[in-house]
């Protein structure tokens, strides 16, 4: 048997399967790789919607991505029919199917999906079926040339039948496969269909005629055709009929209730029931009793007959499921989400507390006090110095080597105190006078180069956003450093920011201050300087040449001068800084919101985290299919332990803060860059990784003595049941009951040997499979665990097989049965009541049905024996009835359209006028029960008609011939098929004409 899986999902039950598959397959699979199961699975998942697409987070699992590639699926709008309604004869495979047209008027742009249509499903199937069938080829291709390279493959088509899409692209999806794939035997097909539910919130109408429960009869209306061999789909791509030996090798029906009356969850628990089955049948090989039954090798008529033409396949199967799990996967995702919050915790708080771990409260500090300290303004480029560049911001300005305010004015008033001094041609008493002109002339023109003081803060002055940029681009980069390497927490890093933005707004209030202060200080210097000149040319001749008076009032002149010009630097220096401040603060502004959108999403996400945690494990929420064996206090002291131990967490903690930079690329220094890349996804995909490889980690280190995973599930029952075997016998009982088939059965109908199929196998084959994982350690449990499956089995049912489980933390519980008619399910009766009653309404049955109308398609419930002798009769009757021209067609007059009548006449000779039900169309008049009445009628006019005027054999004959020529008119319509059902059944009816006509076989000597 081929290890190759092709999984096809149809709408939304369809992807929603593949998607609880992928994700099993995942949970399963190692971080190199490795799988317990050597399946090779491929996927291909058509839907008429993206919204199951679109759950981008139910498409992972602890982190790990589970979506399909584009290449795996195709999304087809229904709102692009509209071309092929205008056109037709352009489209030959489907030309001859979409009429009439009108039943499509409903489509709009705004029409979601295949609003629950089957036959706008069929056509929007059909207008892609290109894509699509190369889409299958593709896939096909990939798993033929995947490690086992074998050209063989088991194909799994699963939909929902209550809808328009998957119930609609069924037919057409197994048709395509099979013509993809002829050969039944290396290519199996097997079609998983889910009923619809009883009460569902789906159904428009439960009791009038909502398409919901029709759609689901007609489905298994067209899929037991198919397998009858009563219907070959037009082949959607050049009109031609698609022929097929067997098209389907199964078909499992699913429901939300199982035969012992347990219910699941239709949008939920089903489709992962169906993908647990899948997963199992792959993973657990060893089960040969599997391919026998689903291959029905206890019985060779696979078709139930209605008087010798084939009507029912036994090609129906349903299976049912239950696990009993050590829920390693859910223990994980426990531990590592409580990790994963602690991380987060960390990441926002950096508060460790002993007995705790980490707190989600900061630690508290005086960040206003921080700021203030020089070396940080300093090094933050905030210091007064760089504000008013006293010293250079941007990266050329500080390597320009300017001297600072206070050391240039000084320096340059020295020097030309000197110049001047040295100067004989200037006067003395020009000193002081000449001495101002020159720093004057240095302060308007040349001070660094740049023509002046004012000059150069003008210039300076265009590049404010810049140095503003670059201001906190060095806090940002300094703040991103102490978090990246733990020191501080986003948090922390807040209050910094606002420290520093505080700060900054008060030192723009002290600069207003400062420069109008300076103005003040300037006055005063320039009164001292004007008494230190009078002072200077005071000094008489005596002190000039006695005493350095002058000298020195000269020195004293120099100092108020280099102070006064010193001040009006500093004054121009405030007045930038002034006009600089807000733009750092702006910017400032920015980066903590940065800082907030990181702590926001990683809040999201601690929310988001904790309630996963809280959704696993639950002791309140079962899973239906499967029941968890755990020690929950045994895991919470784990987490415990690993949240307590303050070295581990903080070692770990930075291992995810990493990870998480890392979302930014390789060398990342910034909030901003980090922010543009992180998202709630991204983020609690990479919290959910990093925190599952901590866990096992983790786990290794700290759970060894009492482990929580990789436990094996012998071992746990055995701590569990060991001394109470009733107990333990209660928990197998209701194991086997969970375990029942994913349907409720009709016992009446199960029973019920129909007439002409005696020689068939009566009821379901059945067959139920227990794994059982070795336990050298609990050996005798585990063998008295075996006995005890064996012995409570269900009754009239075969021993189970109990063989070695693959999975050493499950045991699984796997009931299948097969050989059944779809008459069998309970339901079929509900769905038909719904169908009947929607077929009344011919548009609406045309819907309901990718071909005509549904009353060509064999029936599904098997006639009684009376019914079946009265259809004997019937049909026979009603067709000699036309030959001798009693049942007649005609225009209604009223109406207008076509009807088949029968013209007889009442006692008194009068004629009477009755019309056949049907319509006007013959097959539906031939298929169609009359009135009691109305047939005895025809029976009666038959009867007399022959007796009166079919006596001479010549007559006979000549009638006998019309009904040879109806026969073989038949044969040639059906492209001259001898298996055509219309056509057998016209020979089956040899017999009975001869006898209702007079002839008799003439005897052989």
């Amino acid at each position: 048997m081929s290890n190759n899986h092709l999984i096809v999902g149809l709408g939304g039950t369809g992807g929603k399967v593949i998607r609880a598959l992928r994700k099993i397959v995942k949970t399963h699979t190692d971080a190199n790789g490795k799988s317990p199961s050597e399946a090779n699975f491929e996927y291909a998942y058509l839907d008429t919607s993206d919204g199951l697409v679109n759950e981008a987070d139910k498409w992972s699992v602890l982190g790990q991505d589970c979506s399909l590639a584009r290449a795996q699926m195709g999304i087809y709008a229904a709102s692009g029919v509209r071309p092929i309604l205008q056109d037709p004869d352009s489209y030959p495979g489907m030309r001859d199917w979409i009429e009439p047209r009108r039943v499509f008027d409903f489509i709009d742009s705004g029409t979601a999906g295949a609003a629950q249509k089957r036959k706008l499903g069929r056509l929007v199937f059909a207008q892609n079926a290109r894509q699509i069938s190369q889409l299958f080829e593709d896939r096909l291709q990939a798993l033929e040339s995947s490690g086992s390279k074998t050209a063989q493959a088991t194909i799994h088509v699963i939909c929902g039948l209550a809808g328009g899409t998957g119930s609609g692209f069924m037919i057409d999806t197994v048709a395509q496969l099979r013509k993809l794939r002829p050969n039944d035997a290396n290519y199996r097909i097997l079609v998983y269909a889910l009923l619809p539910d009883e009460g569902s919130s789906w159904a428009k109408s439960v009791s009038g005629f909502g398409t919901y429960y029709a759609n689901g009869y007609a489905a298994l209306s067209e899929l037991n055709a198919m397998a009858a061999r009563r219907y070959q789909p037009v082949n959607v791509l050049d009109g031609s009929r698609i022929e097929a030996t067997k098209f389907f090798n199964g078909c499992y029906l699913v429901n939300n209730i199982n035969e012992n009356r347990v219910r699941f969850g239709m949008q939920e628990d089903v489709p992962h029931i169906i993908a647990e089955f899948l997963y199992q049948k792959t993973l657990n090989k060893r089960w040969e009793g599997l391919a026998r039954i689903e291959n029905g090798e206890n019985d060779t008529n696979f078709i139930e007959k209605d008087d010798g033409i084939a009507a029912r396949a036994k090609l129906f199967m349903s299976f049912g499921i239950k696990r009993v799990v050590v829920p390693e996967h859910e223990i994980k995702e426990y531990l590592a989400y409580g990790f994963a919050e602690q991380a987060t915790r960390q990441l926002m708080f950096n508060n460790f507390r002993q007995g705790e771990g980490f707190s989600d409260e900061p630690v508290y500090k005086d960040w206003g006090a921080e700021v203030r300290k020089p070396e940080v303004k300093e090094n933050l480029l905030i210091s007064d110095s760089h504000l008013t560049l006293d010293r250079g911001i941007l990266e050329d300005d500080a390597k320009a080597g300017w001297k600072l305010i206070d050391e240039y004015w000084p320096q340059v008033a020295a020097t030309l105190e000197a110049h001047i001094k040295a100067d004989k041609t200037i006067k003395e008493s020009e000193w002081i006078r000449t001495l101002r002109i020159r720093l004057s002339d240095v302060f308007d023109d040349t001070y660094r180069r740049l023509g002046g003081v004012r000059k150069f803060y003008e210039v300076k002055s265009q590049a404010r956003l810049e140095m503003a940029r670059h201001i906190v681009r060095r806090i940002e980069r300094e703040f991103f450093s102490r978090w990246n390497s733990g020191e501080l927490s986003l948090l922390q890093l807040r209050q910094y920011v606002d420290a520093v933005l505080d700060d900054m707004t008060q030192r723009k209030k002290d600069y207003e201050d400062k420069a109008q202060t300076t103005v003040s200080a300037m006055q005063k210097l320039d009164e001292d300087l004007q008494r230190l000149v009078r002072d200077f040319n005071d000094v008489g001749t005596l002190g000039r040449l006695f005493t350095d008076k002058r000298d020195t009032r000269f020195a004293e002149a120099r100092e108020k001068l280099q102070l006064l010009f010193s001040k009006n630097t500093w004054r121009e220096g405030y007045m930038f800084g002034q006009r600089l401040i807000p733009l750092v603060l702006d910017e400032l502004t920015v980066l903590r919101g940065k800082i907030d959108q990181i702590h926001v999403q990683l809040s999201e996400a601690t929310e988001a985290i904790r309630n996963e945690q809280n959704n696993r494990l639950r002791t309140d929420k079962e899973e239906v299919c499967q029941t968890q064996v755990f020690d929950m206090d045994a895991v919470r002291d784990l987490l415990r332990r690993m949240t307590l131990d303050e070295r581990g967490q903080i070692e770990r903690t930075q291992r995810v803060r990493k990870a998480i930079v890392a979302l930014a690329g390789i060398e990342v220094d910034s909030f901003e860059k980090l922010a543009s890349r992180v998202n709630m996804n991204n983020l609690i995909t990479t919290l959910s990784q990093q925190a599952a490889e901590i866990t096992d980690t983790a786990h290794t280190e700290l759970a060894q003595s009492s482990p929580v995973m990789h436990v094996n599930i012998v071992e746990r029952l055995s701590r569990q049941y060991a001394a109470n075997s009733q107990a333990l016998s209660s928990f197998v009982a209701d194991l086997y009951r969970e375990a029942g088939n994913m349907v409720p059965f009709n016992k009446a109908e199960v029973e019920r040997r129909v007439p002409g199929n005696e020689a068939a196998s009566a009821g379901l084959q059945q067959a139920i499979c227990v794994m059982l994982p070795e336990c050298e350690e609990q050996r005798e449990f585990r063998q008295h665990l075996d006995d005890l499956f064996r012995r409570q089995k269900d009754a009239g049912t075969s021993v189970p097989s109990v063989i070695e489980g693959t999975l050493t933390n499950e045991v699984v519980v796997i009931k299948v049965s097969s050989l059944m008619p779809a008459r069998y399910v309970e339901t079929l009766s509900f769905l038909k009541s719904h169908y009947d009653g929607l077929c009344k309404i011919p548009d609406e049955a045309v819907l309901l049905h990718g071909e005509g109308d549904g009353s060509k398609l064999p029936p599904l419930f098997a006639p009684t024996g009376v019914e079946l002798q009265s259809r004997r009769q019937r049909k026979p009757y009603l067709l000699l009835g036309r030959l001798v021209n009693f049942v007649k067609v005609r225009e209604n007059p009223t109406t207008g359209l076509k009807e088949w009548i029968i013209q007889s006449k009442d006692r008194d000779g009068f004629i009477c006028i009755n019309t056949l039900t049907g319509g006007g169309d013959w097959a539906k008049v031939w298929e169609s029960e009359q009135p009691e009445a109305l047939q005895k009628g025809i029976d009666a006019a038959v009867k007399a008609e022959l007796a009166a005027n079919y006596v001479h054999r010549e007559r006979k004959d000549a009638l006998y011939q019309q009904f040879v020529a109806v026969a073989n008119e038949r044969l040639e319509q059906s492209a001259h098929n001898p298996s055509d059902a219309q056509y057998v059944e016209l020979r089956a009816m040899i017999p009975m004409i001869k006898d209702l006509i007079g002839i008799r076989e003439e005897a052989t000597a």
